[in-house]
């Protein structure tokens, strides 16, 4: 990789599925958990290595991803938000990393070409581009890929903003910095937070 030689993906698992009631990250898709499809298809990517971030009920999800070559590490502030579980990642990322990709632990419907596109977005906008995320309909999300030059910034994020500081700042002050990778439908952006939406998810794998 020219400008990224190191891409960290760094998978947040640790959240408490508060609306839910449940633990999301542990509600099957056909034969697999949420959480474990989510990890296949990031190591299925370009990215470098895979860190797992768990958190709330860490031994079953440690369980689920068990023989998956990804690198875990457990984060025990977690219910103080998302943006610890980033810290905790990038904290156990190696020194030379060049970007840390940020993905939810419930995108089921990430795929590797997603992952791909992304970096390769990143890659060919640098050294302009600090931020690089997918985005459907004036939306935009995660798996979100931010330059290791944000690194203090990002290990100074609170409660569950996560990195959306970084990027409205980047808006306002240097917009080039941020690119998206443009969906055809807005399917990695589907959320678990009812039993409706978890009934909505299995459909799209029948």
């Amino acid at each position: 990789m020219a400008d990224a030689r190191r891409v960290t993906a760094i998978l947040l698992a640790a959240g408490l599925s508060k609306r839910l009631g449940r633990n999301k990250l542990l509600l099957p898709l056909g034969d697999e958990t949420v959480v474990r499809k989510t990890a296949k298809a990031v190591l299925a990517s370009a990215v470098t290595e895979v860190i797992l971030v768990t958190g709330h009920e860490e031994a079953m999800v440690k369980e689920a991803v068990e023989d998956l070559d990804v690198r875990l590490t457990h984060n025990p502030r977690y219910a103080e938000g998302q943006s610890t579980s980033m810290i905790a990642g990038i904290e156990a990322a190696p020194e030379d990393t060049d970007a840390y990709l940020f993905v939810l632990g419930d995108q089921p419907l990430l795929t590797p070409g997603i992952v791909n596109e992304v970096i390769s977005l990143y890659e060919r906008s640098r050294p302009e581009a600090q931020v690089a995320a997918p985005a459907y309909g004036g939306r935009r999300g995660n798996p979100a890929l931010f330059s290791a030059d944000l690194k203090d910034e990002l290990l100074h994020a609170s409660g569950d903003a996560g990195g959306r500081g970084i990027i409205r700042r980047l808006e306002n002050e240097s917009p080039g910095a941020i690119v998206f990778h443009h969906l055809p439908n807005d399917d990695i952006f589907l959320d678990i937070d009812t039993e409706k939406d978890y009934e909505s998810m299995l459909r799209k794998f029948q």
